[in-house]
């Protein structure tokens, strides 16, 4: 592909925005986006990216012949489509990838699920979440324009993992036994993505997850074995579990392990296979920078 080529629209520049633009931007592309978030646009800015507000929408389409959507669907499905559907079916752009997520899956007590499971979901975001995918995929069949659907894990980073949670006191460990989930560091979804946006055509659903589902006090373990630090105290998930607000109760209420051979068969390898590499990393290359800390 040219470097004229090279032009790609994010709509939703949110927190992995910052590791996503940087990859693209590494091979070659032009990166357009829409935030209206200040402090965001400001840091954007410096690395490249042309930053629109979110009523600019438009403009960031007509620039672009790859197409990013990360932003939330609504209870109606996926805005970008239903607003935007004729601009870009006469734009320039040959390719969609959106991030949804695998609360599609729903509860499987703990079962593998892969992209061919079926959708098991319970409450009202895990179903808008799906009548965005469905909203895209439709798109895709009616106007020959390939859709890759990302189906994303609870995501963990630099600003946003357990270890800040631990060392702000602002950790609730839970135990529940044998409830799994997978997460996916946001370097991974970075390169994940920009190797999408930069490879040849690809369609479908895909798994953007972790290769090892754990629970949570596994993790909290794991990270205060490297932080050299006592286990925080747990409570019992059955005797806390009337006083949980609803939206903790729905979290624990879903139990799977996510399957993402077709992710490691596509786009290759993880950077962080696990959440012990991506611990490690974080707790290597970030505990201790001051401009981190907050």
């Amino acid at each position: 592909m040219s470097n004229f080529e090279k032009k790609i629209a994010i709509l939703g520049l949110g927190n992995i925005s910052y590791e996503l633009c940087s990859s693209l931007i590494r091979k070659g592309f032009k990166v357009f986006g829409t935030t209206n978030n200040p402090e965001r646009k400001s840091q954007l800015q410096k690395l490249g990216v042309k930053v629109f507000k979110r009523n600019k929408t438009l403009q960031c389409i007509s620039n672009s012949t790859k197409l990013i959507i990360t932003s939330p669907p609504d209870l109606r499905g996926c805005p970008v489509i239903r607003d935007y559907f004729r601009e870009i079916v006469n734009s320039e752009i040959k390719w969609i990838g959106y991030l949804s997520s695998t609360s599609v899956y729903g509860d499987y007590h703990g079962e593998n699920v892969n992209e061919d499971s079926d959708l098991k979901f319970s409450n009202s975001t895990a179903k808008s979440r799906r009548r965005g995918e469905q909203d895209l995929l439709d798109f895709g069949n009616k106007y020959s324009i390939p859709i890759e659907i990302f189906r994303v894990s609870g995501i963990y980073g630099q600003h946003r993992n357990i270890i800040k949670q631990i060392l702000h006191n602002k950790i609730n460990p839970i135990f529940k036994e044998n409830h799994f989930f997978n997460r996916i560091h946001e370097k991974d979804i970075a390169r994940v993505l920009s190797e999408a946006s930069d490879s040849k055509i690809n369609s479908g659903i895909i798994n953007l997850s972790d290769s090892l589902p754990a629970s949570q006090l596994e993790v909290i373990k794991y990270a205060a074995k490297i932080m050299k630090i006592n286990l925080p105290k747990y409570k019992n998930y059955k005797e806390i579990y009337n006083d949980m607000p609803d939206t903790m109760k729905r979290f624990w209420e879903n139990n799977r392990r996510v399957d993402n051979s077709l992710l490691i068969e596509r786009y290759g390898e993880l950077i962080f296979p696990s959440y012990k590499e991506g611990l490690n990393y974080i707790y290597n290359n970030y505990l201790f920078n001051s401009s981190n800390k907050d």
